[in-house]
């Protein structure tokens, strides 16, 4: 029996912005369309910087640890956080309560990032290359 892939999207944005909310929620509806999931629910940090622990990540742990999606999609990497250490923690933290953590820009899952590349299950070097290439941006 095949279970159905639920999704929790995560939208941020810095600055109020209910036009860009609107762009991402759509995009990352699409990812989910595309791929046959079920979203659940969108979370949503609109006036939120992307350095510290915005609350919208505070609700995604919660509900991630009582296993209520398999998935959380984002339109890209930043919208977890502008710290790279924040966003490897939370990345941590998904494999860890197994969910696939999505990126809408490029459209790439962490996991299939990680078998990708060979590091699947474990913190090697290569793991990281999504957060070295945002410190490099920042």
């Amino acid at each position: 029996m095949t279970t159905q892939t639920n999704a929790l999207l995560y939208l941020r944005t810095a600055q109020a912005n209910d036009a860009a909310v609107t762009g991402q929620r759509e995009r990352c509806i699409n990812y989910a369309e595309t791929r046959g999931w079920r979203v659940l629910d969108v979370i949503i940090d609109n006036g939120v910087g992307g350095l510290g622990d915005a609350p919208g990540l505070t609700i995604l742990r919660d509900r991630i640890a009582r296993s209520e999606a398999q998935a959380v999609i984002a339109t890209d990497l930043t919208r977890i956080s502008r710290d790279p250490e924040q966003g490897r923690a939370f990345d941590r933290f998904c494999r860890e309560h197994r969910t696939d953590l999505c990126f809408v820009e490029p459209p790439v899952s962490m996991k299939g990032l990680r078998e990708l590349i060979g590091g699947i299950e474990n913190d090697d070097a290569d793991s990281d290359a999504p957060f070295k290439a945002m410190e490099l941006r920042l």
